[in-house]
């Protein structure tokens, strides 16, 4: 037997053995009056592999290492905090108070997801693939749909003031979320006066179905060699997505559409598509809690407008993932994924991955 092969079976049934011990999701401690603390936490080793020359061709990492903290102080305040260990250094995921005036008005502060598309703010523990999109190593400036939206800043976490909240009567289950954020130009110009708004819309017409429509508003910056000082330009991004089925079981579908502003000093846009499908099946055994084959397609265009550009890159392209996850009870699996890339101007590059994950 190879050696590579007994060492992803041995990953393998490891995982297993962890997934039985830690198949609670979650330690709560009581406190005085209503106060609670609860733990949570994750662990995502990943085995990965390249096509790409440049790269080495297979790798172990540590994807995701976290410990989760969730405080209720009472029926008002509670908070989250969440760190992650995984990397050369230590950083926040989450960090945020809320406030729960009522179920239809949420007030968060801090350091949490902008309320801007359904597959960035879908828990990793959750997502049907292994990876939300593109991630070959050794492939660059290429843009899949969720690279569109996650590197262009419009979606991922930031720190500022949202409002979020689910209408107990309303028609169509109605569910809204808008914040103001500091922005990812501000990090590079902490001096200049940007910053980001969002804004997000749901209903849910029929039991299983989840529609949202979402709006995503940031600053771009620039250094102005001439003048000395940067120019600041507003970009905007579209959203919607549809949610069919729920990751209890049976068949599971999640599609999302974009379209935005890729550079608005130049005028480039953007557009993309993604989607998931999979189907979880009841208890396949006694180690197995269910199986779940999936395939996830991604597409996305940097649209730049030149095409001596669109040669040079970025470049768009479609991403084909089939794959199936084994569930070995609450919410840990064994993640099988092959990831297809094709862009629209280069060569295709492939990569396997076996994600081992295990959470509690």
């Amino acid at each position: 037997m190879p050696g590579s092969f007994r060492s992803l079976l041995s990953a393998l049934l490891l995982s297993a053995a962890l997934a039985r011990a830690c198949a609670a999701q979650g330690f709560s401690i009581a406190g005085p009056d209503s106060s609670r603390l609860t733990l949570n936490g994750r662990v995502h080793a990943l085995f990965n592999t390249t096509s790409e020359e440049d790269a080495p061709q297979a790798e172990m990492v540590l994807r995701r290492v976290r410990l989760e903290a969730t405080m209720r102080i009472n029926d008002l305040v509670t908070g989250r905090i969440q760190p992650e260990f995984a990397g050369s250094r230590v950083s926040l995921r989450d960090a945020y108070v809320r406030l729960t005036i009522d179920p239809a008005f949420n007030i968060w502060a801090g350091q949490a997801h902008r309320p801007f598309s359904a597959i960035t703010q879908l828990s990793s523990n959750r997502m049907v693939p292994a990876e939300r999109g593109l991630r070959i190593r050794g492939v660059s400036g290429a843009y899949d749909e969720y690279a569109l939206v996650s590197e262009l800043g419009y979606s991922e976490r930031d720190l500022g003031v949202q409002v979020r909240g689910e209408f107990k009567d309303a028609p169509l289950g109605l569910s809204y979320a808008a914040g103001w954020f500091n922005g990812p130009a501000r990090t590079d110009f902490p001096r200049e006066n940007t910053g980001q708004v969002v804004a997000r819309i749901g209903a849910a017409p029929a039991a299983k179905v989840r529609m949202n429509v979402s709006w995503s508003a940031r600053d771009f910056a620039v250094r102005d060699s001439a003048a000395g000082d940067a120019r600041v330009r507003r970009g905007d991004a579209w959203e919607a997505d549809v949610e069919l089925g729920t990751d209890a079981g049976g068949p599971h579908l999640l599609v999302e559409a974009v379209t935005g502003d890729f550079d608005p000093f130049s005028g480039a846009r953007f557009g993309g598509a993604q989607g998931w499908l999979s189907y979880r099946t009841s208890r396949f055994s006694r180690r197995l809690s269910a199986i779940e084959p999936l395939v996830r397609v991604s597409y996305g265009d940097p649209d730049t407008g030149n095409d001596m550009a669109d040669r040079a890159g970025p470049h768009g392209g479609t991403l084909i993932t089939p794959g199936v996850n084994l569930w070995l009870g609450g919410l840990n699996r064994v993640a099988i994924n092959y990831d297809i890339w094709s862009p629209r101007e280069g060569d295709r590059a492939q990569s396997f991955k076996m994600l081992f994950q295990v959470a509690f």
